[in-house]
């Protein structure tokens, strides 16, 4: 059903490294057997502070990814997440640098803005502190402290510098663009390379997010917003979308990038195509309180989306719920599928990954994106349940999937995505053809 002189887009390559695994197919074994990517350990001590249970990358080696150590010290963890991510798809595609004209190959990346290590900065700091309370001379910090800080701190820190990786692995030089949208951010970058494609701008993309919530100064800035589970339960059972005794979302990290192409170029070199991108939306109602926590954003962006795809809503097969776990935004998320639904709302399974990974932000979206290519693909044998929903809040009034991955062949999906700040996002797969 694409629009006449538009092409279709699909996807031809996956990258994951998560909680659940380093690679697509873990993901999608974890998720169809119902297991937690939710734990007590990571790369960072938690000691300190006052949240205990998070989604870490277990395991991580940079270098099975990123063979050149001069780019390894150009980048800080996240950032070394996101490369390893977007090279497994790049792997995953077949795609060989040179062997497109880089000005048609798009690169569209979530990130979560300023990336540098606060640990190269802190005794540069300290040395310009002159009094008790650590008030700073900026005289001082300027003639003994930037001496000491690590001359590629700069470069480390730039927001799209994930963006700078995946575009010098293939050489690109076509469009491209960066988002620091949080929880949307990874969404709007597959979005908008479906788009450069469909559009005729780019014949093949690079798009995805990453993000790490297990940074010092993003628990500390997270940690008194009421958002964050802190709770001192198991770890397994700690994240609960949707469910009457959610606590708020589990601290995570993590990275998910696709390649999307053209599909009769795809078709031509015989690429394996996982499914097809047919709708992109957004929506951000403008009023004062948390928009991503409104009935009226996650209804405006599907209903965007669906209306891109020119589709209507009693065609969905399943919902790959944002599923952020406070109450604010589940009850909202499930008033708007509930008014999108409308009779159908009891009778459309919906998902909520973030249960076993926690809360990736620009990450989740991208994630969740290629657990539903499972679903639609076959690889996960269902739709996935969403762990811990052992009560599902009665107000909210859907199909959620519980107890184990839900055996139907579900051919049209829809991702929903949320920015904390308030922009939604969502995306319309379909079943490869």
């Amino acid at each position: 059903m694409s629009r006449e002189g538009e092409r279709r887009v699909v996807i031809t390559g996956v990258g994951v490294v998560s909680p659940l695994g380093c690679s697509a197919e873990e993901l999608w074994a974890a998720l169809a057997a119902g297991r937690s990517g939710l734990g007590t350990e990571a790369h960072l001590d938690l000691t300190p502070f006052r949240t205990k249970v998070c989604g870490a990358v277990r395991d991580f080696n940079a270098r099975r990814f990123i063979a050149d150590p001069k780019s390894l010290k150009l980048m800080t963890r996240p950032v070394r997440l996101g490369v390893a991510a977007a090279e497994l798809a790049i792997r995953d595609a077949g795609i060989e640098a040179g062997a497109l004209d880089p000005y048609r190959i798009a690169t569209f990346v979530g990130s979560p803005g300023h990336a540098g290590d606060r640990d190269e900065l802190l005794p540069a700091l300290a040395a310009a502190a002159r009094d008790r309370n650590g008030h700073l001379d900026l005289k001082a910090f300027g003639a003994e402290g930037i001496a000491t800080i690590n001359p590629l701190w700069l470069l480390k820190s730039l927001a799209n510098i994930v963006l700078y990786f995946v575009s010098l692995k293939l050489g690109a030089q076509g469009t491209n663009a960066n988002f620091c949208m949080s929880g949307a951010g990874g969404t709007m970058a597959i979005g908008e390379a479906f788009r450069a494609i469909r559009g005729g701008a780019a014949d093949l993309a690079v798009a995805g997010g990453y993000e790490s919530l297990l940074e010092e100064e993003r628990l500390e800035s997270f940690e008194p917003s009421g958002l964050l589970y802190l709770g001192d339960g198991p770890a397994a059972a700690a994240s609960r979308p949707f469910d009457r005794d959610r606590g708020g979302f589990v601290a995570a990290e993590g990275a998910a990038f696709l390649v999307l192409e053209e599909r009769d170029a795809a078709r031509r070199r015989q690429a394996r195509i996982y499914g097809e991108i047919q709708g992109y939306g957004m929506a951000n109602p403008g009023v004062a309180e948390r928009p991503s926590e409104t009935a009226a954003a996650f209804l405006g962006g599907m209903e965007a989306c669906l209306n891109d795809a020119r589709r209507d809503p009693w065609e969905l097969d399943a919902i790959y719920a944002y599923g952020l776990a406070t109450a604010h935004a589940d009850r909202a998320e499930a008033e708007a599928i509930k008014q999108l639904l409308t009779a159908r709302a009891a009778y459309v399974p919906v998902t909520a990954v973030k249960s076993a990974t926690g809360n990736l932000l620009a990450g989740s979206g991208p994630l969740e994106t290629v657990a539903a290519l499972g679903t639609i693909g076959g690889s996960i044998g269902g739709v996935p349940a969403i762990l811990n929903c052992e009560h599902p809040d009665p107000e909210l009034g859907l199909d959620y999937v519980r107890g184990a991955t839900r055996a139907i062949a579900a051919r049209r999906v829809l991702v929903n995505s949320a920015s904390l700040a308030g922009t939604t996002a969502s995306l319309l797969l379909e079943a490869a053809n």
